[in-house]
């Protein structure tokens, strides 16, 4: 079901209208959960932009969320830079590290591609547990504040923090969106579909990948460093195992296809890790059911279940509204049925 630009413009105004309204609307507790679920939701969106667009699932992307984190945190604490420098210099080695990285593991693809981001996501870990005199071990480095903008100081005011997250998590969103309807994006889907026919086109695969791969970092660590704002602290655990295999368990509970998917599923773990903790110890196994639910009966997650099951119903409601118009010459079912097969295709 395709939208006219003037309701595409009207249902963006509304949700901007929403977001801006969270802080004053709900409690401070829920404003904290926003603002962890948009410096998470980064995080998610960059693994889910490298899955949907070229098939790649990578186990590094917690790497450029910790490395851009740790570099705001050293230079904060140990150098005294004022800001903007800390977080201009974390995410541009973010982005550095990751065209290092990226000659090294973009010309692999499947199992082999998600071995090799496992072993160097590893080794940035044991970097960071290792190094103590810098990193200060498995204790982290802690006294790091937000900044002061305009003379409003966001680490007394969760309100001027969660807006100082809002916009640039638009921003990240914006620009991976961008991304995916360009030109670009098109031809990543092609190398995603083949590759080979790509590089017999003569389109320059390899470069394709590593790009992608950069941009995905660029994102990453964009949210690694309102992660090290937000909590004031930095440690190994940002960039474990466990918080890249946490970001995947989000993508495909959300659906690893869309970056709605990607900030849902975000908010729905992130959720039920701080409401289950603290009802039972054994939330873990709660979670894990959970997903294998999600994987037996939901593959494509929730959004993208939502998508396949709603389609002939908001084009019902569509039509009976007037928001789209159906072709006279055309029976319902007919027009029903051509819709639900365009909709399938462009998924």
């Amino acid at each position: 079901m395709r939208l006219s630009r003037l309701q595409k413009i009207c249902l963006t105004l509304i949700t901007m209208g929403v977001l801006i309204a969270i802080p004053w609307m709900t409690s401070d507790y829920f404003v904290m959960m926003s603002i962890r679920v948009m410096y998470f939701g980064m995080l998610t969106m960059s693994l889910c932009f490298l899955a949907s667009e070229l098939g790649l699932v990578s186990l590094m992307q917690a790497g450029f969320f910790g490395v851009a984190g740790y570099f705001v945190a050293i230079l904060h604490t140990r150098y005294h830079l004022p800001f903007p420098l800390p977080p201009l210099v974390g995410v541009t080695v973010a982005v550095v590290f990751a065209g290092l990285t990226g000659l090294l593991v973009i010309r692999a693809r499947g199992i082999y591609f998600l071995m090799l981001t496992l072993v160097l996501g590893q080794l940035v870990w044991a970097l960071a547990s290792q190094w103590a005199s810098m990193t200060r071990g498995d204790t982290g480095i802690h006294g790091i504040y937000a900044p002061v903008l305009f003379g409003i100081s966001t680490e007394e005011s969760n309100i001027a923090f969660y807006f100082f997250t809002l916009v640039f998590f638009i921003g990240a969103a914006c620009f991976l969106v961008i991304l995916k309807r360009s030109p670009f994006g098109l031809m990543l889907r092609g190398v995603r579909d083949s590759d080979t026919r790509m590089a017999m086109l003569g389109y320059p695969v390899a470069l394709l990948r590593y790009f992608a791969f950069v941009f995905a970092a660029f994102v990453a660590g964009l949210g690694g460093i309102f992660f090290t704002y937000f909590t004031g602290l930095i440690n190994p655990h940002s960039v474990s195992l466990t918080n890249n295999v946490e970001t995947l368990m989000a993508a495909i509970l959300g659906g690893v296809n869309t970056l709605a998917g990607a900030v849902l599923g975000t908010g729905i773990l992130k959720t039920l890790d701080v409401v289950l903790s603290g009802v039972t110890k054994r939330y873990l196994l709660i979670m894990g059911v959970m997903f294998l639910f999600v994987i037996m009966f939901a593959p494509e997650g929730i959004v993208g279940t939502m998508k396949k099951h709603l389609s002939l119903p908001l084009y019902r409601i569509a039509v009976r509204f007037g928001f789209i118009r159906k072709r006279a010459s055309s029976t319902p079912a007919a027009t029903e049925r051509q819709f639900y097969q365009t909709e399938s295709k462009r998924r």
